[in-house]
């Protein structure tokens, strides 16, 4: 059998047009053509000296396919644009270096929020976006920062006393020598110049004090701070601890990302108010509903739901303990056999003794605080109660006690709607829209690492990705025909 003629020096009669070279159904196609309807205000616009400056959508269209792809290296991204057919049309053969994809990448704060928004309202314009119902979580994303550039605030305290210490030592010995600085400096020098070892001790005692001026005033001196990222914290994750940021999503029935933000908080308890606000600033309106885990659980966020009238549903544990009854002493009374008297402000007791507020327990940690009367019996009541052993383990004149938060009756009203079969199967759609879309960013988009430091650097690069996400899947929906766009026709 014969062999094909092989060449790699192969001429041709007629230039190739390099559209050619791109299949005429390769999703490429597609997220260029959904670019080329958004909106880029807020964008650098030419100028009318100097270097032009490259095409603003050819520039979106190379960084948000490459985000796609999960090549997300500015190097990597330039060797794509010399070496990959899709790249080469997609930026008409022209090829930026790293250095303006980084800055491109990195100097649109303003202006990716518009775009951000920008695909929400091109995605409702294919009907891909259903506000009704949207779930929300937060993922821990590694820092571009080592374990070993962590330190804490009594440690950095050490650390820059010991450069101040380093700077005198260097200033007296310089002032000691005085006399040789003709020797040291040259007939051609001042003698002004400060050391290189001077120099460098100095900027270290700056370095240090503004990694401790972020940290602030009242940070503890166990907080752990790295010299490269000092925004970055230490967080739990599936690989153990790890210096990350807490990446924070609202996805949609669809799998639309319409909220991507970032904190350097480890807990997802204050960032629900902050998430429904960025909804409704990207599409203009609340959810009807919204599914969270247990992680957001808290008494004010409750409140926040019910006065944006969105019917939420978050558990107080894991989805799988819903409904179950979890308590230490199963065999005694629970809380829910005491009715609570809103117009006494009082609880009465299955023996139909009152147990009445007493005091207030607060309690306050890094990132939350909570407030509780505390409900009490008179002193010996249920010694003498003839339920007491049902009630009750305490032996002593104190007796059963009550506790009830200042969010009480709004954790009452979710305890019983997530217990019926309706709420159990509200809730239990969570887990197949904001998780398999996390899995699909580090995954697909391999956004296992943040590549930009500090708060403001993942915050960009986390809606860069949750931009190129939502891209890639109204691709996929118009490439499998279950959307037709306008244009089409």
């Amino acid at each position: 059998m014969p062999f094909l003629p092989y060449s790699q020096n192969q001429s041709y009669l007629f230039p190739p047009y390099l559209t050619d070279w791109i299949a005429e159904d390769h999703p490429a196609r597609i997220f260029s053509d959904l670019i080329d309807r958004l909106g880029i205000a807020g964008f650098q616009e030419a100028e009318v000296e100097g270097r032009p400056r490259y095409d603003t959508r050819m520039m979106l269209k190379v960084l948000l396919w490459a985000y796609a792809n999960g090549i997300r290296a500015s190097r990597k991204i330039e060797d794509r644009l010399h070496s990959d057919v899709v790249f080469m049309w997609l930026s008409g053969r022209q090829t930026p270096d790293f250095h303006t994809i980084c800055d491109f990448r990195r100097c649109h704060e303003a202006a990716i929020d518009r775009l951000f928004a920008e695909v929400i309202v091109l995605a409702r314009a294919l009907g891909m976006i259903r506000l009704g119902l949207i779930a929300l979580d937060g993922t821990k994303i590694r820092a571009s920062a080592g374990v070993g550039s962590f330190k804490t605030v009594k440690e950095w305290h050490k650390a820059l006393r010991e450069a101040r210490q380093k700077v005198a030592e260097i200033l007296a010995e310089a002032e000691a020598q005085d006399q040789a600085d003709d020797r040291k400096y040259g007939p051609d020098h001042s003698g002004n110049e400060l050391p290189e070892e001077l120099m460098n001790a100095k900027e270290r005692v700056a370095r240090i004090e503004q990694i401790l001026t972020q940290a602030g005033e009242n940070a503890k001196e166990s907080l752990r701070i790295s010299s490269t990222d000092s925004q970055a914290r230490f967080m739990h994750s599936q690989n153990g601890a790890i210096p990350a940021f807490n990446g924070q999503l609202a996805v949609t029935e669809d799998q639309m990302i319409v909220h991507a933000g970032v904190t350097a908080e480890p807990i997802d308890t204050n960032q629900l108010v902050p998430t429904l606000e960025g909804v409704k600033a990207n599409t203009g309106a609340y959810p009807g509903a919204a599914l969270a885990d247990a992680g957001f659980d808290s008494g004010r966020n409750l409140h926040e739901l019910e006065a944006r009238q969105i019917d939420g549903y978050i558990p107080d544990g894991a989805e799988e303990n819903i409904g179950k009854d979890l308590r230490n002493y199963p065999d005694l009374y629970g809380k829910n056999d005491f009715r609570y008297d809103t117009e006494h402000d009082c609880y009465w007791c299955p023996a139909g003794q009152a147990l009445k507020r007493k005091t207030i327990q607060r309690s306050k940690s890094r990132y939350s605080e909570r407030e509780a009367a505390v409900f009490k019996t008179q002193p010996g009541v249920c010694l003498n109660c003839p339920l007491r052993k049902k009630c009750t383990k305490v032996t002593t004149r104190t007796g059963r006690t009550i506790t009830r938060g200042a969010y009480e009756a709004e954790r009452e009203r979710m305890k019983q709607k997530l217990d019926t079969e309706e709420g159990k199967a509200v809730y239990g759609k969570r887990k197949w829209l904001v998780e398999p879309t996390i899995g699909q960013l580090k995954v697909v988009g391999r956004l296992v690492q943040f590549l930009l430091r500090g708060l403001k650097g993942a915050n960009l690069e986390f809606k860069w990705s949750a931009i190129a996400h939502n891209l890639l899947k109204l691709t996929r929906r118009v490439q499998a025909g279950d959307v037709e766009p306008a244009w089409a026709g």
